[in-house]
């Protein structure tokens, strides 16, 4: 690990515990170079934003914020997907798994509260921009056909007759 750790038998750990305020295991806090403690929250933080989280101050966390709004920029808040039965909403999620893909996944998901599913935004998005190339190109296809059919034929007004 590239900082200090606190094996379980140390005799310091009932001090440090009461100090930081530790409430379960594993912990893992921040202290900055000067002494001072820049936050007890470090593991969830790595848990939620891995490397990125580092050095886990506030400024950090706020650009963080920025960059994860950022990403959702243009999505549907709701979405409806031929998937799941119900509405559902982009929300933020620390982890979990796309009941789609079956992968696991972070930051952003389209959920239902309801079922407790999550789907990817790549998954959500990617049936969408399916189902548009499809209305494209089947649209292009009827086309054809209608020229197709149309050929040899000629109308006035209401009346066709084959040319």
């Amino acid at each position: 690990m590239p900082w200090l750790a606190l094996p379980f038998g140390d005799e310091r750990k009932t001090y440090l515990s009461r100090l930081f305020k530790v409430r379960g295991i594993p912990t893992l806090v921040a202290v900055g170079p000067s002494g001072k403690t820049v936050t007890t929250g470090a593991r969830n933080l790595i848990m939620s934003h891995g490397a990125k989280a580092f050095p886990f101050t506030e400024e950090r966390m706020k650009e963080i914020e920025a960059e994860t709004a950022e990403m959702a920029k243009g999505w549907p808040e709701k979405i409806m997907h031929k998937l799941h039965e119900h509405e559902l909403l982009l929300s933020k999620r620390s982890a979990y798994n796309c009941d789609v893909c079956d992968e696991a996944g972070q930051i952003w998901s389209f959920y239902c509260e309801e079922c407790d599913f999550d789907m990817h935004p790549k998954c959500a998005l990617e049936e969408k921009k399916e189902s548009n190339m499809d209305t494209e190109e089947d649209q292009k296809d009827q086309g054809k056909e209608e020229q197709k059919a149309n050929e040899g034929w000629i109308c006035d007004g209401e009346v066709c007759f084959k040319g």
